[in-house]
């Protein structure tokens, strides 16, 4: 089952308003260090270039474990900041018209 668009463009949507809100959320996300990831078209270019039958087999294992792969590499990246759960709360719960924001490193007002 696949998203409709407008879905995708509200959860999208969502995320930006949470960011944009987190200062120390997005000085964590700046300065995250991040390795790099082949492309598909990386891995196919690969493939078509490799004589050894054995090679083959391996990058071909590779290109079919792709999308497990970048959704792990990505929620390693970006899932601790996002989708932690005092941000969640601290989004959804606002107590005594304060309105808390929870960062990577800690509350504040």
């Amino acid at each position: 089952m696949k998203l409709d668009n407008d879905k995708i463009e509200e959860i999208i949507e969502l995320i930006e308003l949470v960011i944009s809100e987190d200062t120390h959320l997005q000085n964590a996300l700046n300065d995250s260090h991040s390795t790099n990831f082949y492309t598909k078209e990386e891995l196919q270019k690969t493939i078509d270039e490799i004589s050894s039958k054995e090679m083959k087999k391996i990058f071909e294992q590779k290109l079919k474990n792709f999308d497990s792969n970048r959704k792990k590499y990505l929620m390693e990246k970006y899932g601790k900041f996002i989708l932690s759960e005092r941000l969640v709360r601290s989004t959804i719960n606002s107590s005594f018209g304060l309105k808390r924001k929870y960062g990577v490193f800690g509350k504040y007002y």
